[in-house]
């Protein structure tokens, strides 16, 4: 008789053991890669934008109180524990970009772990890799860890609070576990305002469970966190509106209508379909940069009925969802972009619960197949990646005005195009342009001629350095301007550096206007370019000329 070796029990006990090593491996891989790749958008040291400018002067030129205790000038709004832990970084490490941008990045690399372990919550099977990997590639998390707004720390204040709510229903929860969980609601307020809507959401997720279930478990959370939730949302809210001026708040309604952030009023079926379409598909598209964004909002919206079997999670992942979309649809909160960011991570799970949902099912029958079909989950995101690396940069200043630096020659002048302002005021004296030493353009929000004339002061110089930059209300009047250089003057140089749209590019552009017969073809009475119907220049109060001409207040 042929023996036949029967494997031991420490054979059969070692089996698991590996498979859990190699998926905690597979985890801890996807953690340090997404790790590596804000590092990567970190160190890049990339100019910062329009409103990084706007805090970062609010920050320069408050001391500790005001700046906790003064609405933000320049039409900002942000959270007081965001502004407070800025500010100390600043003291510590000085006013650089890196120091200004550090609790930032260590927001983006907390949220990773915080991520891993939520996904590891919240799903099973396949689909937690899935979703960790989601988030360790997505390009707009990895752009807002290294920037100078507080949506990478929505990011992680919503991912921690889901976890900790998936706590509360994990197990039948003490006294104790209910009131630190309030606890962690009332300290979160204070680093995110979207705090405010994510604990609304779980709070209503709780209760709808306890309803479901009418158990003591259920109702612990109901009767002690949900109340202290509720009162920091509330503190929260107040605080946000005692600490944004009226014209701040008309400001921010205005400018987030403007661009399709709340419902369109009056509603119609038609519109709010595609209003909503919209709205979703803006996570996967314009944010992600995926190239199948259809597909995986379809994933994310099945994702909730994957997860349905575990209510728990459904009704968890679903709450802040909801309740940001009720508040666009009230127009008291615009459901745009950067601002629900903090919504990435909901997606991205349900997104992975239906992909393993998938899964699952095509391994029971080929598991081959099904391991081809979660790294082709992946891909999507792999390839936005791919085609767009990091780092991800929204107006690069800083090369354009090395640029100018380095070409620059002795008689030259400089006029800044007027969204361009802020970039000037700190950037210039480290490439050797203080203070007076250039010009700082005009700004008209209905009309072209007010640009033409602003430029017309450099009739006759045969060196011009046009240092322009455009959000799309600038566009209009930044492209009427060039069409105007180019009649009467001539580019004899120039470098662009692109943005991440909806940014336009950067540039400096160098023109001689010194050419008589060019300076006689035309005026700023004279030339004309069609008004555009709809986008002008946004004029900020703070960005209009005071005193002499063309010069802007610093």
């Amino acid at each position: 008789m042929t023996n036949v070796s029967l494997p031991s029990a420490a054979t059969e006990n070692r089996r698991p053991v590996t498979l859990q090593t190699a998926y905690r491996r597979t985890l801890s891989a996807l953690v340090a890669l997404g790790a590596a790749l804000r590092v990567w958008q970190y160190l890049a040291d990339m100019s910062m934008w329009f409103d990084e400018f706007s805090i970062a002067r609010n920050i320069g030129e408050r001391s500790f109180v005001q700046l906790l205790t003064q609405p933000l000038a320049y039409e900002q709004t942000a959270p007081l524990g965001f502004l407070a832990a800025v500010d100390i970084a600043k003291r510590l490490f000085g006013t650089s970009d890196m120091s200004l941008r550090l609790f930032p990045f260590l927001c983006g690399i907390a949220a990773l772990f915080v991520f891993r372990r939520l996904a590891e919550r919240a799903l099973v099977g396949v689909a937690i890799p899935i979703a960790v990997g989601l988030f360790a590639l997505s390009p707009p998390l990895i752009r807002y860890s290294a920037e100078l707004k507080q949506y990478g720390g929505d990011v992680l204040v919503t991912s921690l609070l889901m976890l900790v709510a998936l706590e509360l229903c994990a197990r039948e929860p003490t006294r104790r576990g209910c009131l630190v969980a309030g606890a962690v609601g009332v300290v979160t307020v204070l680093f995110s305002q979207a705090a405010v809507l994510v604990l609304t959401g779980l709070g209503a997720a709780l209760f709808v469970r306890w309803l479901f279930e009418r158990t003591d478990t259920t109702r612990a959370p109901v009767l002690v966190t949900v109340p202290i939730w509720a009162c920091a949302a509330i503190g929260g809210l107040l605080v946000a509106r005692l600490y944004m001026t009226a014209h701040t708040m008309a400001f921010m309604h205005d400018f987030w209508r403007s661009r399709q952030g709340f419902l369109p009023l009056p509603p119609s079926a038609e519109a709010t379909m595609l209003w909503t379409r919209d709205r979703l598909l803006q996570f996967f598209d314009a944010m992600s940069l995926y190239p199948i964004p259809v597909l995986y909002s379809v994933l994310a919206l099945a994702g909730f009925v994957a997860l349905w079997r575990r209510r728990d999670v459904a009704l968890i992942l679903a709450g802040p969802l909801a309740v940001t979309f009720a508040a666009a649809v009230a127009q008291q909160y615009p459901f745009r972009m950067r601002l629900v960011l903090f919504l990435l991570p909901t997606l991205l799970l349900t997104s992975a619960a239906s992909v393993g949902w998938v899964v699952d099912r095509v391994t029971a029958m080929n598991p081959a197949a099904g391991l081809a079909m979660g790294i082709a989950a992946l891909l999507p995101p792999a390839m936005a990646i791919v085609l767009a690396p990091p780092p991800y940069v929204v107006e690069p200043f800083k090369p354009i005005l090395a640029y100018v630096q380095a070409h620059r020659q002795p008689g030259d002048r400089i006029y800044v195009y007027a969204n361009a302002y802020m970039a000037i005021t700190r950037y210039g004296p480290l490439y050797g342009m203080p203070l007076g030493n250039y010009v700082t353009g005009a700004c008209d929000d209905s009309l072209f001629a007010p640009f033409y004339a602003d430029v017309d002061r450099f009739r006759g110089a045969p060196r011009v350095w046009i240092i322009g930059s455009s959000v799309p209300d600038f566009r209009p009047a930044r492209m009427a301007l060039r069409k105007y250089l180019g009649a009467i003057g001539v580019k004899r140089d120039s470098l662009v550096r692109r943005s991440v749209p909806p940014m336009d590019p950067v540039s400096a552009e160098l023109y001689d206007l010194s050419d008589s017969a060019r300076l006689r073809s035309a005026t700023a009475t004279t030339f004309h370019v069609e008004p555009d119907p709809v986008l002008h220049a946004l004029c900020y109060d703070w960005v209009r000329p005071t005193g002499v001409p063309g010069e802007l207040p610093h």
